[in-house]
């Protein structure tokens, strides 16, 4: 059973036709004739988009149950299950009955219109509920209900249930006219299972390898987009992509280097290594070679750093020696001295003799 649609109207002033305005619902209310469906026509009458329902101007295809019914000619459009044909229960002072909608419209009540019987007449049946049957007695001249309705049907006619299906679809099926109930129809459904992936590859490198990608049914039942694609495996050999060149080096000479390549071939394996290439970027001697000072020092050397350049200081050849030249001046030879300590006590000097060795004499001189 559901609410019987109830009408609404406002009264106006004097000879003016009665203040229109929007309600809560997207209709405007209006002051009505007698006429139109269960409520009478709309005053003033309703602009071109609209529809007169229950004395309310609403907005023409409103569907404010969401059932896919326009309001125009849904039979309950606050109750998704009831579309565009209905019955329900209504009564006169004579007895029980029905009255059925069709697109929106209901008809008369078929309850019985007369109420008076003449003593000693037999029972009568009606019509009562969902297709069922009322039975009456005459009592004192008047009709009256004996006991419930019964035989009544599994439901209402152009009642509707619904239910989840397929893949976030609704499952309906509506009363028929005999009060039993329709086939089930899935309708609205989507293109894929909820949580469902689907998973898209495409070839990649140069040696039939593929990579993928994959994406979600989300709510809805709808596709979501693919995420980004995973890495490139498979195909050849695998090992590289045709026509890659690996390159090697290693050192050589004073502190040089040289190189080989080798390339990936039609299989995704790599070829052989090539020869060796010359040696390049070397320096100007070898590691721990020597020679001569720069100043002419007879008993110094330079010698060449782990760059492969030479140093610029000069040092005593041999462990302990020492320079016959003293750094930071040019000479003459035998200038070179260190502080000493004379027997007789003071200070005094020691000078590098031609022999690379410091003297044993410390002669008396302030140091």
């Amino acid at each position: 059973m559901f609410a019987v649609l109830a009408s609404a109207c406002a009264d106006g002033g004097g000879d003016a036709p009665p203040t229109t305005r929007r309600d809560a619902s997207g209709g405007r209310d209006g002051g009505t004739d007698g006429g139109g469906r269960d409520g009478g026509a709309c005053v003033p009458e309703c602009l071109s988009d609209e529809t007169c329902i229950d004395g309310r101007c609403v907005a023409t295809g409103t569907d404010a149950d969401g059932d896919g019914i326009p309001l125009e000619v849904d039979c309950d459009d606050t109750d998704a299950a009831v579309g565009r044909s209905a019955t329900r229960p209504c009564s006169s002072a004579c007895g029980a009955g029905a009255e059925t909608c069709t697109d929106g419209t209901f008809g008369e009540c078929s309850a019985p219109a007369e109420c008076d019987c003449d003593a000693g007449a037999a029972p009568r049946t009606v019509g009562c509920g969902a297709c069922g049957m009322q039975r009456q007695t005459c009592e004192g001249g008047t009709w009256t209900n004996e006991g419930a309705c019964t035989a009544e049907g599994a439901c209402t006619p152009g009642a509707a249930e619904m239910a989840s299906c397929g893949r976030c679809g609704t499952n309906r099926r509506v009363c028929r006219a005999d009060c039993t109930w329709g086939e089930w129809s899935c309708t609205g459904e989507g293109v894929c299972e909820l949580g469902q992936i689907e998973r898209d590859s495409r070839s990649c490198g140069a040696c039939g390898g593929t990579e993928e990608r994959s994406r979600t049914c989300v709510a809805g039942c709808v596709w979501g987009a693919y995420g980004p694609y995973g890495t490139c495996s498979g195909g050849g050999g695998g090992e590289c992509t045709m026509g890659q060149t690996d390159r090697q080096t290693e050192a050589c000479g004073r502190c040089g280097s040289r190189a080989r390549t080798r390339t990936c071939g039609g299989d995704c394996a790599w070829g052989a290594w090539g020869a060796w290439g010359s040696c390049t970027g070397e320096g100007t001697c070898a590691p721990g070679a020597t020679r001569g000072c720069a100043n002419g020092d007879s008993c110094g050397v330079e010698t060449c750093s782990s760059s492969c350049s030479w140093g610029s200081s000069c040092a005593p050849a041999t462990p302990g020696g020492c320079l016959r030249i003293r750094p930071g001046t040019s000479g003459p030879a035998g200038n070179n001295y260190r502080c000493c300590t004379p027997g007789g006590g003071g200070s005094g000097w020691q000078f590098c003799l031609p022999s690379c060795a410091w003297s044993t004499a410390c002669e008396a001189h302030s140091c």
